[in-house]
Parts: C-alpha cells; structure tokens; sequence
C-alpha cells in the first residue's frame, strides 16, 4: 500500500525574550512539478462560456486604427458582442456574434477583418509560470498580448492558413514575462480572404490558459526535484527586519536566509531540495525560538509484466488479442501506459489497449487486453513486436551526446545536389564511419537553412530546391556509461529525410512521408544504445526540400531512467503475430481489341501465298493481391483457328508480394484474314499455390486493321433559350461535318449530356460539369426535369465513336437556357377616386415588379374586365402600354385586371381591382302628388320613383293666394337622404305653396326639370248667403205642390255650390235634397212635388272649394190644407179660390225671413200664376227688371235670360 505522508508539527516553546517578537510557521509545504504549475482558464472561449469582447469589422487592414494592438488604446466606443464570431455554425457551435464578410470584384473583399479586444485582470504576478493561447479560426489570423506580438498569420505566406476552424487550430505558449500584475490586454484578429470569390466563411474564438505555481502534494519518488515552501507569519505592528530562518533536513542544517516581513504578512521561502534515498525524512524549520517539523516520504515505483501467450496467428482484417498481467511492485499507487514497437510503418494496423490506463494500488494486479487488426496489405510472415510498460512517475536523465545547432552551433561536413540525388538510395556508404567525404563537402555550423525558424535563425545558409547530404563525428570514451541507457535521435527539418547511426538507418520519410515544415522537434526517435561503439561514431543524415525553404538540425541525446536509482529497470517482452497466407491476384489486358495493321506486324521471313503473316504479342498483367508470392499457369484457347493461329505465350510465371507481372501471348493473322474476322483468344489463369483453386481469365481480341479512326466525334446540345417549366427538352445531333465523312466519321455510337448551373446567381458564378446521361445514337432527345426557376443551365454534348475516341469540349458549352417559372405580376390601379361614377369612360394603369432583382422582359398586356359578376372579357390585348381606357357601354358594376405575359411565356393575372359602378341615368324621382286644397297644419313631402337615389334637395316658393307671378321663384328649402321622408312641412293659411325637387344617385345623377307640386291653404268657411224667400208653384196636382227657393248668392270668392236641405223638423236640418251650382247673384231653386199637409223647413247653405260649408240660412213653408182646392181643367170655368182657401190665407212669413212680402197661390192653370208683391203693380207696369242684360224677375228674385215667352222660368209669373 501507499506510505502515507506523514505530517508531524512540533512547535518549541523555549524561554520567550520579552524582546522577541511575535512570528509563526503556518506551514511547510513542496511540490515536484513546480515549473509546470496548473493550468487556470483566465479567458474561457466562446464555445463554453460565450465570453464577451470589444470588437470592429474592417474592410482593410488599412483601416484600422494606429495603436489597435496596444493595452492604452481606447475601444468605448467600439462594438460588445460573445464569441465566437462567424456566420455558420461550426463543429455544432453557433456563432455568438454574426461576422459576415462580403466579396467583391477584386482579389479580396469587404468585411473580411475583425478585431477583438479582451482585458482581464492578474492579481499576483508573481504566481504566473507561463500561460497558452489557443485559436480557432478562418483562414488567417494574428494574436497580440499586451501589446506583443505571439504569431502573426494575416498572410498565407506566414504558413498558417486554416481552411475550416477547428477547436483548436493553434496552440502557443506565452512566456511568463509578458504578462503583468494588473490589467492584461488580449487582441486577436480574424481574416476572411476572399481571394478569387473565396467560401465566404468566417471564424474566430480563442481560449487563454495561465500557467500558475501550485503546491500540488504529489507522491514523491527517489530522483524527483522538489521546492519547499515554508510561511512565515509576522504578528506583530511593525515590520520585522534581519530575521534568521532555518531549514534543517534529517537534524542538520541544510538552508538558511535572512528575511524581511511586513506587518499582518506571510513571507513564503522557498528552498529547492532533492531527496537522496528513500525512505522518511523530517523537515524543520525554525525561526527565533519556535519550530515546525513535518515528515516526508521518498518513495519508489516498480512493476512487473507478461502475457499469457506471446505468439499469435491470424489473418489479415482478423482481430488478435494478447492478454498482458501487470502488478505494482512499488510503495506508490500508480498509473500504467503501455507502448508497441514493431508495426510495419507501411502498414495500417489496427492497434489499440483496453483499457489505455490502469490504475493499481501498490501490491496490486490488472489485466489489459492489447488488441491489434493487421490491414489487408500485410505480408504474410512472422512479425516480431516489442512491448513496453510506463509508470505515471517514469522519468529520465538526459545526457547530451550531440548537442544542436541552434544550442551550440555543431559543425557538420555537408554537400547539396544541384537537383537530383549525389547518392542513390541503395547506396549507404556515406553513412558509414570509414567514409572519407571528398573535396565537395564542407564543414560548417549548424543550423543549415534559408530563412529563420521561429526565432531561431540559420548559422549556414541551404538554399536552392535539392538534396543535401550531412555528417557529423563524435567520439565515446567509455560505452558502459550508457549501458541500458536508451538514445534519443532529434530532428528538425524540412521537408523530407532519411538519418543513420553508423550505418544503420534510424528513420526515414523520404521515400513516404507527405511533407512538413521544420519544428524543434519533428521527429523524436527513440532506440537501444547498442548502436553506439567506442570511439569513433557518425550521425549521418540526407534531406530533400521541394518548395525552396530548407532546414536542418539535430541532436543526440542519451536517456537514463531515474529508476535505476532504485535498482528498477523497465523491461520489454517479445511478442510473435504470424499473418496467415492469402492467395488472390487480378487480371488486366490493357489493350483487349487490336487491329493489327500491316505496318505494326510486318514479317519479311513468313509469306505463304503472296500474303505476308502479321504477328503480334499481347500483354496481359497480372497482380498479386495476396499478402504472400504466387506462381501461375496460364491456358489459352482460340475460336478461330483458319485466320488466326496462337504463337506462344508464358506458360507459367511468379509474382511475389505486391508485384505486377506481364504475360505474353504472341499471335498471328493467317492470309485467310479478311476486315470481318475477328479472333478471340481465351487466357485462363490459375494459381498454384493456394490450397483452394483460384482461376481468372480474360478474352483478348484481333481483327485485321483496316483504317485507323483518328477524328472524334462532333457534335452539339440543343435547347431553348427561356422556358417556363421546370422540365424542358434537350435536343442533341451530329455535325453535318463528321456526318459527311464516310471514313473517318459517321460513326457516332453515343452521346453523353453534361450540364452546368450558375444556381441562380443570374450568370455570375456556374458551378461544375455534371453528367446528365449517357445515351445511345438512336436517341435524339430527352426531357431535362431538373430546373429551378431563376437558374441558368448550360449544356453540351460530348460525342463518344466505334473506335473510343470522345469528343474534346472542354471550356465550352453548346446551349444554354433560362429557367423562368415566376408570372409577371401587374399592379394595378384606377386613375379615378371612389367606387362609383357617372362617367361611362374609366383609366386604369399598371407597373411590374422585378422579379429577383432583375427587370421582368414583358412581351404584352391583356386589359381585362368584368361586367356584374359575370364572364372576364378583354378590351385591350397585348399591348405593352402600361395603361388602357375602357368605355363603358351599359350601366352596372365593373371590375378590372391584367394578364402579364413575358417572354418565357408566364403568364400573371394581377389582383383583381375594386368595384366600379358606372351610373349614368338620374333617377326619375318626383314628388309624390300634393292635393290642390288643404287645410292642414303640416303637409307631407313624400318621393315617388325613388329608384337608386339616396340624397335629394327641397325647394319651395310661397305666396299669399291671389298675388301668384309667374315664373315661381325658388328658394332651397333644405337637403335630405332618402332615409329622411318624409318630410312635415308647416303651412300658414291663405298661402299658396309651391314645391320641387332635385333627386341624386351615388353617381350624383340628378334630373332638373320645371314640373312641381302646389297646394293652397283654406280653412276659412264661406260666406251665407242672402234673401233666401220660400214660395210654393201654382199648380197642385194629387197633393203635391212645387216649393220655390229664391235667394242671393254667398259673397266668398271660392263658392263652388249650395246645398239644400229639408226638414219637417225645425231643430233639424234634415236631409238634402239637392246641390246646386253657383252661377249668378240671383239664384232659385223649384223643389218639385213637395207633398201637401205639412210645414217644411229649408236650409240652404253656400259651399267652397274645401267643401266647406256656410252657416245655414233656414225658412219654412206651411202646407197644410183644410180643405182641397178644386182644379178646373182648361175647358172648365175657374172657381173661386177663396172658397178653397178658407180665410185665403197660405203662409205668412217672417218679414225677416221674406222680406214682408205675402206669397199666395193662384187657382188658374199651373201657368197662371197671381202674385202678391208688398206693393200693388200698376196697369201697364212690367213684373221684370233688365239688369246686365238679363231679366230680374220682381215675384221671386229670379235672373233669366229674355226670352220670348215673358214668363219667368222660376215662378211663372207673366209679363204682358
């Protein structure tokens, strides 16, 4: 098991001075990896932590500020954004800030720098060892701290270009003198080189690492070289000066210094110390009169291994297994590693350990498992492995046997070439320790090289592209010294090299290596010390550079394990893999068809029939794919044996391992041959040592030459230029040139398409060639269904003929096409406002927009419209106007679009334009007819025929009634909606009103004509009338008798009639019995056969135009009768009526009634009528009185015209 470390503190106390002051050990601590120290993330990358920075982007390095590098520069006002920066995501990161660089015309681009600043803080400068910047970037970049320059790789001649970021692209080491206690400044700077067009792709992100001191307690074991750590505490209020410390290891004294320490501080000492044995050692430290003692283990490492079987068989691509046992035989717990030597270099073996590390306690066994896969391309053999085992702590002791050049300027005995090699590869006698270099070689300091080596520059100058052969002699004077000791062969160069040790070849990557630039170090060789002899050695080394930068150093350095201080030497086992045989080989004719010509297989010494024989020899190769050599017999056969006849041919033939052999078969063309025989010659092959039959063959053929075909085919692609579908057809054809040629052409066999697209940058960039098909002559065309709208494609056709020879088209191109699958779309508007109109006549125009940037090739519009929902008709087609007119015949709603047709023939149908309502008829409204008459308060305005209008304006004129002038004098009475009607309009009475109106559509029809409305106001009743007088007619006839009505008419202006009612009671006014018109002033009225025996009241009153009527004017008539009147006929004499008559009396009216006067019936005939007026008429005295040319009758009131009668028609009076 592990010793422990112990920890023993004993503090004396011995008798304190009063005087002495107050200052403590706090600790004893060491560590034995003092130099490396422990590695502290100061600046975390953006990957993890997307860590912020100040950052700018530049188009040019001659952009940027003066002093950008430096820690004073004043970044405020730049950019703050998180790493990394790019524009792609990269290894499955995002980038934490967009950095997008732009390509331009030229060699380079915009955008392409970016600078980014970080400032972090150092508190204890003195703890810093070192530090490690590592980057990622994209292609070029440059990192400065503090103001220095680490690398700067702006440019590719720097050697650094990266293609892709990688995490990490750079790794460098900071020296600890350039980092200071306080603020730090780290700047980076990213370049995007877009030369030639570049990818476009951008990256930066970086991590920084400090490499800080750290008392790490490591286990110690015997060779380690420790430093001791011992703090010191002053308690005191002052500072303490001239203060011995000592250290003391196993009781005596092994350091001691005087110190300083401030108040409240802890001064650390430092003491380096190597242990030289094992075991415990006590540590003690003491100051004034106290002490601090702590234990401390020396230990040991040691371990022991095998395998349980060291000898393994398989085949190649098998999986072989060595089980390996390893114990810890140390006091340490330890981690184990371990190392195979022995792979072929050429090969690619598969080799790995499960696990890679064990850990084992001491006392303690593990098992690992090494699994090694040996490639196809393995020899067959036996191969011999050496493994080895490392403890974590191994360590070594250097001895420089060869120092470098670069550390002590070693001189070397070189010669270079002019070019190829001064030695042949076979030739190693320039290795060798007798060789006696000639008067070429020089002597000279190392390095040898052209330009200098990070830092280092060359001491002799290599220049030129060639081999340079070097030499350098040491001498051993004891070679016990390095018995057991391992030797270390050191190289740095560029680019290609072989190196020797007395002969022996210690490595080589001249002959396989792929390149590399000269580092200190390139390779680290490693190899037993048995090649060293006493006395006089040679390093010996040839490098070759290629690309004009040449370098070469070296060293030779011996190795001693520090374990054989302890007696432990690491050990080695063999190891034995047997790779099993595999048989296979391949057969290739590399010309399988000949024609034989006269001029190839001429032979003067064989004529048979005045024909010559014409012999040729094919080669057939054969290649050994087997790991192991073989040997082969070969059979040939022949289907024609009258033309052709088999000569000789390698009956047998070996190939070793990896080697191509050639069989030859040697035939001839008898003189039976003609141009259509053909000979096929069957060769088999088999090979003879595999356990299991393996054969192969091949069919080479012969035929009689006849004209060589030397002209390719010419050919050419044809499409369309633009098309509007995504597929299209290609046509392809011959040349009428190589058609015409019956010799040499006309034999076109097949034709391959190939295509490029610029992948729609509009022609700008075209990526490459791509295959499209392989088709046979017969076909002439095929559908292309691979396109892209807005792509370019160019095609070509590469013809291919019987005789093999194809078509050179390169950097040409037959056709190209233009994929267009976007519609050209109008936007349209109406040259007018709203959506509705009274012009039959509308303007619509358009734009196109482009499409992808680039200006749509427009061959024409089509004007559309569309009538009240219906059918789309056009009115304007293809016309490359960008507006039209449209005449709108009829009356109703329109709606409008355009169809764009370009050039590929896409067509697009714009949005469809808003509503139109053309209106062009007014709308016939009236008003609704108003009464000629009204006594109303309020009339109603109502329309009538409204049909679409929605607004119409009032106008009115009033007068009083009698003063009407023509024409009627408007005045706007107000504007209304159709939702208002009606309308109440107050009337004043006496007035006559007048009333138009103008109706509006939303087109804003509107009809003005001279038609109105008029209605008087009357609410007034008429005026009575006068004199009403009531008589009764001569005659009666079967009790019936005539009642006579006389009076003067109303005074109103609008009578239009009377009424006449009849009641035979006075409080009633009764029934009418009759109406009568107004004609005159005096008027009269015969109510025909009133029935006798009763008093009848009349009521007559005037009526107007309202129907209105006027108070009544009431009298009565008494027809009673006592006794019946006798009625003497014409023949007869007349009787005396007072006998009939009683007291004679009739009726007595009122005389305000009728006026004073008696009325009495006659008893003459009905045309005899006696009248009693109130005076008494005179002989000779007319009844009538002309007024205004007519008649007044003076018994009842009556107006007539004079006619010859004399009578008057009313009363029937006479007038003699």
């Amino acid at each position: 098991m592990l010793l422990p470390v112990f920890i023993i503190s004993m503090i004396c106390l011995g008798g304190v001075k009063a005087e002495d002051p107050e200052i403590d050990i706090s600790v004893i601590k060491y560590t034995n990896d003092f130099e490396n120290g422990e590695a502290v993330n100061i600046v975390p990358s953006g990957k993890n932590e997307s860590t912020e920075y100040s950052f700018r982007i530049f188009d040019d390095d001659d952009d940027f500020p003066d002093d950008w590098e430096e820690q004073s520069f004043d970044d405020s006002d730049w950019d703050v954004g998180s790493a990394p920066f790019g524009n792609k995501a990269n290894e499955g990161v995002e980038p934490g800030t967009i950095w997008q660089s732009e390509p331009t015309s030229g060699s380079d681009g915009d955008k392409d720098y970016i600078i980014i600043r970080k400032n972090f803080t150092i508190d204890d400068g003195a703890a810093i060892l070192g530090g490690k910047i590592k980057s990622a970037y994209t292609n070029y970049y440059a990192v400065y701290l503090n103001g220095q320059q680490i690398q700067n790789c702006l440019s590719y001649s720097g050697g650094c270009y990266e293609g892709e970021a990688e995490y990490w692209n750079k790794e460098i080491s900071i020296d600890v003198d350039i980092f200071i206690e306080g603020n730090n400044t780290l700047v980076l700077v990213g370049r995007d080189s877009l030369w030639n067009g570049g990818d476009n792709t951008t990256w930066l992100d970086c991590e920084l690492d400090l490499k800080v001191q750290s008392w790490k307690e490591n286990p110690i074991v015997l060779g380690d070289d420790l430093v001791l750590g011992i703090d010191f505490f002053n308690n005191e209020e002052n500072n303490v000066t001239n203060l011995d410390v000592i250290l003391e290891i196993k009781g005596a004294g092994f350091a001691n210094q005087t110190i300083e320490i401030e108040t409240n501080k802890t001064f650390e000492w430092r003491v380096e110390w190597t242990p030289d044995r094992l075991g415990e050692f006590n540590v003690t430290a003491k100051v004034l009169n106290k002490s601090l003692t702590r234990f401390i283990h020396v230990g040991y490492y040691a371990y022991n291994f095998s395998v349980d079987n060291n000898y393994l068989v398989g085949n190649t691509s098998e999986l072989l297994t060595y089980n390996i046992t390893i114990s810890n035989e140390g006091d340490v717990n330890d981690n184990y590693t371990f190392q195979l030597f022995g792979v072929p270099v050429a090969d690619d073996w598969d080799v790995e350990f499960v696990p890679n590390i064990i850990n084992l306690a001491p006392g303690e066994t593990g098992t690992v498992k090494l699994e090694i896969t040996p490639d196809n391309g393995t020899f067959s053999g036996v191969y011999e492995l050496t493994l080895t085992a490392r403890s974590q702590y191994h360590g070594e002791i250097a001895d420089m046997i060869v120092q470098s050049g670069r550390d002590n300027e070693t001189e070397w005995k070189w010669v270079n070439s002019t070019g190829s090699r001064l030695y042949e590869a076979d030739n190693t006698t320039w290795t060798e320790i007798d060789f006696e270099p000639d008067s070429n070689w020089t002597l000279a300091p190392a390095p040898f090289g052209d330009d200098d080596l990070g830092g280092v520059d060359y001491n002799t100058e290599w220049a030129g592209n060639n081999y340079a052969y070097f030499r350098h002699i040491f001498y051993i004077e004891d070679l016990s010294d390095y018995e057991n000791d391992t030797l270390s062969l050191n190289m740095a160069a560029n680019n290609y090299g072989t190196y020797y040790l007395n002969g022996e070849e210690i490595f080589d990557d001249l002959g396989w290596g792929s390149g590399h630039y000269a580092q200190y170090w390139n390779e680290e060789i490693k190899f037993n010390s048995s090649l060293l002899k006493e006395g006089k050695n040679v390093l010996a080394s040839v490098v070759r550079e290629t690309g004009n930068t040449q370098w070469f150093d070296e060293e030779l350095v011996s190795v001693t394990p520090k374990s054989s201080a302890w007696g432990f030497q690491p050990d080695y086992l063999s190891l034995k893999l047997e790779v099993l045989p595999v048989y296979a080989f391949e057969l290739v004719a590399p010309i399988s068809d000949k024609a034989v010509s006269e001029d190839e297989a001429w032979d003067d010494d064989e004529w048979c029939c005045g024909y010559a024989n014409w012999t040729y020899e094919f080669d057939i190769w054969a290649y050994n794919r087997g790991n192991i050599g073989d040997s082969y017999e070969i059979n040939v056969t022949l289907n024609d044996t009258v033309n052709f006849s088999i000569v000789d041919f390698d009956s047998i033939i070996h190939a070793d391992f990896d080697e191509e052999v050639t069989i030859g078969l040697t035939i001839v063309l008898n003189p039976s041959v003609t141009e259509f025989s053909v000979g096929e010659f069957n060769v088999s092959v088999t090979s003879m040592n595999s356990t299991d039959e393996i054969s192969l063959w091949t069919v080479v053929k012969a035929r009689l030459y006849v004209i060589q075909d030397t002209l390719p085919p010419g050919t050419y692609a044809q499409t369309p230029s633009l098309v509007n579908s995504s597929s299209f057809v290609v046509e392809w054809y011959v040349e009428d040139w190589y058609k015409d040629n019956e010799i040499l052409g006309n034999d076109t066999k097949y034709f391959i398409i190939e295509y490029m697209t610029d992948n729609g940058t509009d022609g700008q960039t075209w990526g490459e060639w791509t295959v499209w098909g392989n088709f046979s002559s017969e076909l002439e065309s095929g559908i292309f269904t691979y396109g892209f709208d807005g792509y370019r494609y160019r095609f070509r056709s590469v013809g291919g003929d019987d005789a093999g020879l194809i078509e050179n088209k390169e950097d040409r191109y037959d056709t190209e096409t233009r994929v267009d699958l976007t519609a050209p779309y109008a936007v349209l508007e109406l040259r007018m406002e709203g959506n509705v109109t009274n012009i039959n006549y509308i303007e619509l125009e358009w734009a196109v927009s482009t499409q992808n940037g680039t200006p749509e090739i427009i061959t024409g519009y089509d004007a559309q419209y569309r009538f009240n929902g219906g059918d789309w008709a056009t009115f304007e087609e293809d016309t490359l106007a960008k507006w039209a007119g449209f005449n709108a015949m009829v009356d109703g709603v329109y709606e409008f679009r355009v169809i764009t047709s370009d050039e590929a023939g896409n067509k697009g149908i714009s949005e469809i334009s808003r509503n139109i309502t053309v209106d062009t008829k007014a709308p016939d409204t009236k008003l609704v007819e108003l009464p000629e008459l009204t006594d109303l308060e309020q009339i109603t305005i109502n329309l009538t025929q409204i049909e679409d209008a929605v607004n119409f304006t009032l106008y009115y004129s009033v007068v009083r009634e009698g003063q009407e002038i023509l024409p009627v004098e408007w005045d706007l009475y107000g504007n209304y909606l159709i939702t208002d009607l009606p309308i109440l309009v107050s009337v004043d009475n006496q007035f006559h009103y007048y009333f138009k109106v103008i109706a509006y559509d939303l087109a804003d029809n509107h009809f003005v004509n001279d038609s109105y409305e008029d209605i008087i106001v009357d609410r007034d009743s008429p005026m009575k009338i006068r004199n009403l007088e009531i008589t009764k007619g001569n005659l009666v006839e079967n009790g019936t008798v005539d009642v006579i009505l006389s009076f003067m008419s109303s005074q109103s202006q609008d009578l239009v009639g009377y009424r006449i009612y009849r009641s035979t009671n006075q409080s009633e006014t009764g029934e009418i019995i009759d109406n009568m018109e107004s004609e005159a002033l005096y008027l009269s009225y015969r109510d025909v056969k009133v029935s006798l025996g009763a008093t009848y009241y009349y009521s007559v009153m005037a009526v107007d135009r309202m129907g209105f009527e006027s108070e009544a004017e009431v009298g009565f008539i008494d027809l009673v009768v006592e006794e019946e009147p006798v009625v003497k006929d014409d023949e007869g004499e007349g009787q005396d009526i007072a006998g009939y008559m009683g007291a004679g009396l009739l009726v007595l009216l009122a005389a305000g009634v009728l006026g004073g006067g008696y009325y009495f019936f006659g008893m003459s005939s009905p045309r005899n009528i006696v009248t009693a007026v109130s005076e008494v008429v005179e002989e000779g005295t007319s009844n009538f009185t002309e007024v205004d040319g007519e008649l007044l009758c003076g018994a009842c009131g009556a107006m007539f015209e004079l006619t010859d009668e004399r009578s008057c028609p009313s009363c029937g009076v006479f007038d003699d």
